[in-house]
């Protein structure tokens, strides 16, 4: 009790309250992202991105190296989405992060005949998509591949 409490100490303790309202905000961000798309398009399975919507933001904004501006960068670290059906999570990601290829736009016409945004990722469609997700089981395949 004898000690002196600093400035800084103060200000770093309120600044972790900060971080993680900001991290929940963008967790739920990504969550009603992708579940306002699954109801548009009344097709789809919400609990992927749900459930999975943490660990996306977690990737995408402490540890993948990546370049919304450049998607070919050959440096960039690849992010695979084994559970293709749950792919709202990765259109939303990259929403978010800054790819042109996945407008808000591309988002509304979710699982739409013709748009960049199928119920499956598909590479070469999509950039931002690393490769084509179907089966199950063919998303992991694709990661040891990688």
């Amino acid at each position: 009790r004898g000690a002196t409490r600093r400035r800084g100490e103060r200000v770093a303790a309120r600044a972790t309250a900060v971080k993680a309202d900001v991290d929940t905000d963008c967790v739920n961000a990504i969550r009603f992202l992708a579940v306002d798309a699954i109801n548009k398009s009344n097709s789809g399975h919400p609990g992927a991105p749900m459930g999975q919507a943490p660990i996306g933001y977690v990737l995408f904004a402490e540890e993948m190296n990546f370049n919304p501006a450049d998607p070919a960068w050959i440096n960039r670290d690849r992010f695979v989405l084994s559970s293709g059906h749950g792919c709202m999570l990765q259109y939303s990601l990259l929403h978010l992060t800054g790819y042109s290829s996945v407008s808000m736009d591309d988002i509304k016409q979710f699982r739409q005949w013709g748009s960049k945004t199928p119920g499956h990722p598909e590479n070469f469609e999509t950039a931002g998509i690393e490769v084509t997700t179907g089966p199950l089981g063919m998303g992991i395949s694709n990661a040891v591949g990688l």
